[in-house]
């Protein structure tokens, strides 16, 4: 069933989004949450909005993740997100790439580009070689130290992970 947020989840969105550094940007936007067993968050326009609230359709809007105690996006959220972030990205090379969306961490010596605005256990965005999110891991090591051999980023969640439920479901 959709709503609308609570002033609170209101709250703890608008921090992630601060934190991230795209407040301005999802200040005027939509959003709703859907409750099941979980909080999810889906932004939505005004149009759809209304709608969904009113009809009550099985899905509606784009998820943008879950609300737990913290706010945590999902791999399309964090899509969006990184279109207007430039906070804690790293860019893996291609080989890396193909690994990520098979569910493997990140190995300092395939990371090309980084920010330098994340510490030791804090969530990064994992990028291809054309800045599209592939995936959302967590920080072994502070920003400078991000390239030394052995894994250095633990994959968290990836967009692999729509292939590897297609193929299981197959057989």
């Amino acid at each position: 069933m959709y709503r609308e947020l609570t002033r609170e989840e209101k709250t703890l969105l608008n921090r992630f989004f601060d934190k991230w550094g795209v407040f301005d940007h999802f200040k005027d936007k939509h959003f709703l949450v859907k409750e099941n067993h979980s909080r999810e968050v889906f932004l939505v326009n005004e149009e759809v909005k209304r709608l969904a609230l009113e009809h009550q359709p099985a899905l509606a809007g784009m998820k943008m993740g879950e609300l737990k105690k913290q706010f945590w996006f999902s791999i399309e959220g964090a899509s969006l997100l990184a279109k207007h972030s430039n906070c804690r990205k790293i860019m893996v090379d291609e080989h890396a790439e193909a690994l990520v969306l098979y569910g493997r961490d990140v190995f300092g010596d395939s990371i090309i580009g980084h920010t330098n605005d994340y510490d030791e256990n804090q969530v990064v965005l994992i990028t291809n070689t054309h800045g599209e999110v592939i995936g959302i891991g967590r920080a072994r090591l502070h920003a400078e130290k991000i390239k030394r051999t052995g894994v250095t980023v633990t994959n968290i969640a990836d967009r692999g992970v729509y292939l590897r439920e297609e193929d299981s479901s197959s057989y």
